[in-house]
């Protein structure tokens, strides 16, 4: 495939790819994504692999980053460059509905999870030169893809050498919402329909009218149609009132603070560590909620730490941690 300027200077070569996996309903399904390739020779056993999870991008097919010149925008083509002249594979899912038949399921933990550690599966397959060892790295939605695929890789996993998880700003657990919803923002408007969205592919007893208003639910469709940036100017736009998005009923909500809670992460032990770089003037993902989900890690027995970053916001993220990160991830391949 073409690439990006910064991928060609870090001498990359790129390949779409299409992978089977598992669906969040538990059978086939088929993936997109992206593997890139280091120059040079590989070393004995091939070149290790960093499987990239994607910050949120949207749920229509519109929004796919293997689709995008940019491989989904946010500075991710210069942040993969930098993995790739260290010498990584960098297999770059979609995650299952993105540039696939059916809907994308947005958060739900082990569809995005699978996707995750499939693309591994697929890199190897692509070139013989790829070796088995490999890391999850993720940023916001991908930092939660990330955190579910390293929870799995040790049973869902086998065959692979998995070595840690690093997760950029993670979207961990969005139940603390539930009681605020009558005060999102409006910038919070869209975000919260992708989350309907995506858990009415894992939770067919959903009804979107339990949770949104008329006006809400006139506007909808564009989920599916527009990518996240779009969709958020739209509504920004509209300035709909929190009403518009609040649950209509005390069953309601307790039915979605259930839902959310079953795909919020950590969830399980990780075998491998867990390294969290999280911003601390971060708006979407509140540092305080990062901590929390740290602790709960930890707590599980996952071997975790978090690095917070003082005046980085959500999307500096990335770069502010890269240096720490790619010494972290080069000490787990040593």
């Amino acid at each position: 495939m073409e690439l990006p300027d910064e991928l060609v200077s870090a001498g990359a070569t790129g390949y779409r790819i299409r992978y089977l996996s598992t669906s969040a309903k538990g059978g086939p399904t088929e993936v997109t994504g992206v593997v890139l390739l280091p120059p040079g020779t590989a070393p004995p056993g091939g070149w290790p692999v960093v499987s990239w999870a994607h910050g949120t991008t949207g749920i229509s097919d519109r929004c796919t980053p293997s689709r995008d010149t940019e491989l989904g925008g946010y500075g991710y083509a210069g942040y993969l460059a930098g993995l790739v002249r260290r010498g990584f594979v960098v297999a770059a899912t979609d995650y299952e509905g993105l540039g696939t038949p059916g809907a994308h399921p947005y958060l739900i933990a082990e569809s995005q999870g699978r996707s995750v550690v499939d693309a591994v599966r697929a890199a190897g397959d692509l070139d013989r030169r790829v070796s088995g060892v490999w890391l999850a790295v993720g940023h916001s939605q991908g930092g939660h893809a990330a955190m579910a695929a390293g929870e799995i890789a040790s049973h869902y996993g086998r065959g692979l050498d998995f070595r840690g998880t690093v997760a950029l700003a993670p979207i961990t657990d969005n139940r603390p919402y539930v009681d605020r919803l009558a005060r999102l923002k409006p910038i919070d408007h869209g975000y919260f329909m992708a989350i309907l969205a995506g858990l009415a592919t894992w939770q067919p007893k959903l009804r979107y009218a339990d949770y949104l208003g008329s006006r809400a639910l006139k506007e909808f469709p564009r989920v599916h149609t527009t990518c996240i940036e779009e969709l958020t100017n739209r509504l920004v736009k509209l300035n709909l009132p929190g009403a518009e998005f609040a649950p209509n009923s005390t069953g309601a909500a307790e039915r979605l603070r259930k839902w959310l809670g079953a795909n919020a992460v950590p969830r399980m032990r990780s075998r491998a560590p867990l390294f969290v770089a999280q911003g601390l003037a971060d708006y979407l993902v509140p540092a305080e909620q990062t901590k929390l989900a740290v602790r709960k890690a930890k707590a599980l027995g996952t071997d975790a730490k978090m690095v917070g970053y003082p005046n980085v916001g959500h999307y500096e993220i990335t770069e502010a941690s890269a240096p720490d990160v790619l010494r972290w991830i080069e000490a787990r391949v040593r």
